[in-house]
């Protein structure tokens, strides 16, 4: 082997491990490099919109979950229904549809690595170098669900050093977090790498009649890795990782009640909130039935890179399972103990304890060649093939009237695609890109109900199965104009879809087997990525419009003459979405960083008119028109801001002064853009002051977050009808100390 075929395996292996190029500029911004088309390319010079967070900045923000990282994307924003059910959405495109036969609209992957189930999306790993949020429809390198855009976890690589680091957190409401990373040399060409991280917590809110304290959080991630080096031109790389997490009570504060339902009585959530002594703080409840989330992962891979010379093959083969169990009161309100009509001091005569049961099995292969980095052409072709299986029993607990109902669903998806894309100079400033991908997905159900006492959101009817198949061909053309150095402006058409499926928690048999088509996307963007003032500025700017057709839309609705609503994905006609994001990063002086993000967006349905009709309060069937509302999950504007300032104290180390500030506008998430079913906007606080010893081992930060205090809702659903509504909301003022020892 020729010493530039190794050198071209090590730089490509270790780019894409340590997200930072190891040239760095003498003073100025950090070179950042980043996988997003499947090889090592600075951010600056891929033309896409991206959001790339380094491993410094997730360790120094305290970045913990896919919600941190929404807050801190231009156009992204993150949900949760329950703790282990994330619901995202980018430049308004997401999914609200959690059955085993629906399929998110952003993909997210750890080290290449698909994750197909929702409640299998495990963040919180130590060991992480940097995280890619790829905005927009990614229909060639990513298929089938990244209709919205796709989320890249990048762990960092074992390697010769030896790498030792460890975290101890403590602070208010029980914080006791440690965390700890240990790499380095084997043998002879091997290397290894565990790491982990835990965290304890208790809860911040209280049961009002027994005084208890609910929401605690007991999680464990862990991740090991063999990295194998048995030809110049071969590495292998092994990793085992998992999770182990149980979450305590979330609190949903009833937010809302009209019509039928907000009439004073025990059919009205916020009069029974008011009259048993719960209204006005939204950490205290009067659920009786603690809920609580408990869920295991466990993941292996391997992935081999064989540099072939003209080319790097590349295989990528996984095995991922995970068990989820949830159980949840989702009103915070206690039974009634009257008829209905009765008075609100009674409790609440729609009471819900809502549980789900999930396991998950997938496996995954990707095969790709990648051509070499002083190819004439730089092009990628891959293989990619799935199998998902996923059990889901959700169950449904009207506990006023002894109502108790299940659905029982199994869905086995196959998938397999292949793509290709390609780059080529038309001049020296000027480059075109384009990319087709073939993809093809099975998905076969079997649905089942049970009902036990009245059937109030299911009616009772044995196994049934359906099977459908879809198929899409997605590309991506894109031209790049490098104006001068460290100017890049850039233009793409790209289009996306996400697979068709199946209605979770049908009501009837003919709606658990009534499958819903497939999205489509396309969409239109220019962007401007830019370096100034000798490197001390960084600005990046894009503009988007996008075609969206046939929009997955879940809504839990009021059938006519019905008493209890039922839920129900199906297809809208179309809608139209633009929008422009900036980020920037400034270093005015060797002292001060500031940066930040900005987005706008404007998501409508053009033509939205349900074939199922609603009940019009009078026992009516009426068919709704939705046209002209606003999509779910898309505020009009959302922004995150920093800064930083750095003094040294010479022998004495240096001393560092961060704050953080994030706004997100209002949101609804109910199609008919229901007053009641929405997110108002909301403003969050962080700081973090650190001192940070002589030789950088250690430092000590103490940090606070959501500083002000602000209450704010993190999701909020409707029923009856969209008549009821609540919310959970996010956590208080927290605050610690993080003690950090890095050799």
């Amino acid at each position: 082997m020729t010493y530039s075929k190794r050198t071209h395996l090590q730089l490509f292996t270790l780019s894409a491990a340590i997200g930072i190029s190891p040239a760095l500029s003498a003073q100025g911004i950090e070179e950042i490099v980043v996988t997003a088309q499947k090889r090592a390319e600075s951010l600056q010079d891929v033309p896409l919109a991206i959001s790339a967070f380094g491993g410094e900045q997730i360790r120094e923000d305290g970045i913990a979950g896919l919600e941190d990282i929404g807050s801190r994307t231009p156009g992204m924003v993150f949900a949760a229904f329950s703790a282990g059910q994330p619901e995202i959405a980018i430049r308004g495109i997401g999914t609200k549809e959690d059955g085993a036969a629906a399929s998110d609209s952003t993909v997210v992957s750890i080290d290449d690595v698909y994750i197909a189930a929702r409640t299998a999306q495990v963040f919180d790993i130590f060991d992480l170098e940097r995280v890619e949020v790829l905005r927009g429809p990614q229909g060639t390198l990513y298929g089938k669900n990244s209709i919205g855009g796709s989320i890249n976890f990048v762990t960092s690589k074992p390697g010769e050093d030896t790498r030792f680091r460890v975290r101890q957190s403590l602070g208010n409401y029980g914080r006791n977090d440690t965390g700890a990373l240990l790499s380095g040399a084997l043998a002879a060409n091997l290397f290894g790498k565990i790491s982990f991280s835990r965290r304890e917590s208790d809860g911040f809110i209280e049961q009002l009649q027994t005084g208890a304290d609910w929401g605690e959080q007991e999680t464990l991630a862990w991740r090991a890795q063999l990295r194998w080096l048995p030809a110049d031109t071969v590495e292998v790389l092994f990793s085992i990782d998992g999770a182990d997490d149980e979450f305590g009570a979330s609190n949903r504060e009833p937010v809302g009640g009209v019509g039928r339902s907000g009439n004073g009585d025990n059919l009205d959530p916020l009069a029974v909130n008011r009259a048993l002594g719960g209204a006005g703080d939204p950490f205290n409840t009067l659920a009786e039935t603690e809920g609580f989330t408990d869920r295991q992962v466990n993941g292996y891979s391997a992935k081999v890179n064989w540099d072939l010379g003209a080319a790097v093959f590349t295989s990528i083969t996984s095995y991922r399972e995970s068990e989820f169990d949830w159980l949840e009161d989702s009103e915070g309100l206690p039974p009634a103990t009257a008829a209905p009509g009765s008075d609100a001091s009674s409790g609440f005569f729609l009471d819900l304890n809502n549980a789900a049961v999930e396991d998950t099995e997938q496996i995954t292969q990707e095969l790709r060649l990648t051509s070499a980095d002083n190819a004439a052409l730089d092009w990628v072709v891959g293989l990619f093939y799935s199998l998902e299986d996923i059990e889901r029993a959700e169950r449904f607990t009207f506990t006023s009237f002894l109502s108790d109902q299940t659905s029982f669903q199994q869905n086995d998806s196959t998938t397999w695609a292949l793509y290709g894309q390609g780059s080529y100079p038309l001049r020296d400033d000027l480059s075109l890109t384009a990319g087709l991908r073939y993809s093809s997905e099975e998905k076969e159900i079997k649905v089942a109900s049970d009902v036990i006492g009245a059937g109030a959101l299911l009616q009772p009817f044995d196994q049934v199965q359906a099977d459908e198949s879809w198929d899409n061909t997605s590309g991506r053309i894109a031209l790049d104009w490098t104006l001068s150095e460290g100017i890049l402006l850039y233009g793409s058409i790209s289009t996306g879809f996400k697979s068709g499926g199946f209605t979770g928690s049908a009501s009837t048999a003919e709606r658990a087997t009534t499958p819903f088509d497939p999205e489509e996307a396309t969409s239109y963007e220019v962007g401007l990525k830019s370096q100034w003032w000798d490197n001390r500025l960084r600005l990046n700017i894009s503009t988007f419009y996008t075609d969206y057709e046939d929009l997955q839309v879940t809504r839990f609705f009021l059938p006519a003459g019905g008493t209890f609503g039922e839920f129900i994905t199906e297809n809208a006609a179309t809608a139209t979405i633009d929008g422009i994001e900036f980020e920037f990063m400034l270093l005015p002086s060797e002292q001060l960083e500031l940066g930040g993000s900005f987005a706008y967006l404007n998501a409508e349905f053009d033509e939205f008119t349900p074939d199922t009709p609603n009940d019009d309060g009078a026992g009516n069937p009426v068919i709704p028109d939705f046209s002209g509302n606003k999509l779910r999950q898309a505020p009009r504007k959302t922004a995150s801001f920093y800064g930083k300032y750095s003094w040294s104290l010479h022998d004495l180390g240096k001393f560092s002064a961060k704050l953080n500030y994030r706004f997100q506008d209002e949101s609804f998430y109910d199609p008919d853009n229901n007053a009641l079913a929405v997110i108002p906007r909301y403003r969050l606080w962080d700081a973090r002051l650190a001192w940070l010893s002589p030789g950088e081992e250690w430092e000590v930060a103490a940090w606070v977050k959501n500083l002000r205090d602000e209450e704010y809702r993190t999701h909020v659903f409707t029923q009856r009808g969209g008549e009821i509504a609540f919310a959970p909301f996010g956590a208080p003022r927290t605050s610690g100390i993080t003690v950090t020892y890095d050799y």
